[in-house]
């Protein structure tokens, strides 16, 4: 019954925000709405996640999919955030996580991990 309530939330939300509809491409999922595209690389976060729909999201998913192979490649070096300039992302994480365990970044891809554990290459855990 709590599953079922949070893949209906999960839903609701997605749909609140304009995601009409979800989409796998090379084992990574994509929320579609009319005019953005974004990848679910959860734990990960990363600034380049989006990519605007031009000729049609089919298209969107593979450009974005081109763009995101250095994070989803990565063989991390994950460090904790300790910036001021990074300050936004530990508050992010702690407001959606509810928790008051740190962000890390990775050295090499900038990628941010809002959740654990980390992921060891790419978004794999080996």
């Amino acid at each position: 019954m709590l599953e079922r309530t949070l893949a209906d939330l999960e839903k609701a939300s997605k749909q609140a925000l304009g995601f009409t509809q979800s989409v796998d491409y090379m084992g990574i999922g994509f929320n579609v709405s009319r005019r953005f595209v974004i990848a679910d690389l959860s734990p990960l976060a990363f600034f380049h996640l989006v990519e605007h729909i031009d000729d049609n999201a089919e298209t969107a998913i593979i450009r974005l999919y081109d763009r995101l192979a250095p994070l989803l490649t990565c063989h991390h070096q994950w460090t904790v955030l300790r910036r001021a300039s990074d300050q936004h992302i530990q508050r992010m994480r702690n407001e959606s996580l509810e928790t008051a365990s740190r962000a890390h970044i990775c050295k090499l891809c900038t990628a941010y991990a809002l959740g654990e554990p980390l992921p060891a290459v790419g978004r794999s855990l080996t």
